[in-house]
């Protein structure tokens, strides 16, 4: 292989990758708040998370779903 071409490879591949932790991700969810409850019921039987991690994710879904009930 070139010699000139693995440097410019490594520049790439480092200016890819210094690219993917600044990025800002918005996720927007449409399920009903049923739908999110059973999903997170399922994945906490399944083991796809922890209690905690439940607990948590279960405490924000209720809180978008009382606001959204309340505009």
């Amino acid at each position: 292989m070139n010699r000139s071409l693995i440097p410019a490879i490594l520049v790439a591949a480092c200016l890819t990758l210094a690219g993917c932790g600044s990025s800002t991700r918005v996720v927007q969810n449409n399920d009903t708040c049923g739908k999110q409850m059973t999903d997170l019921q399922n994945a906490l039987a399944s083991g796809a998370m922890t209690q905690h991690e439940y607990d948590r994710a279960r405490q924000v879904a209720i809180e978008r779903c009382d606001s959204r009930d309340n505009r």
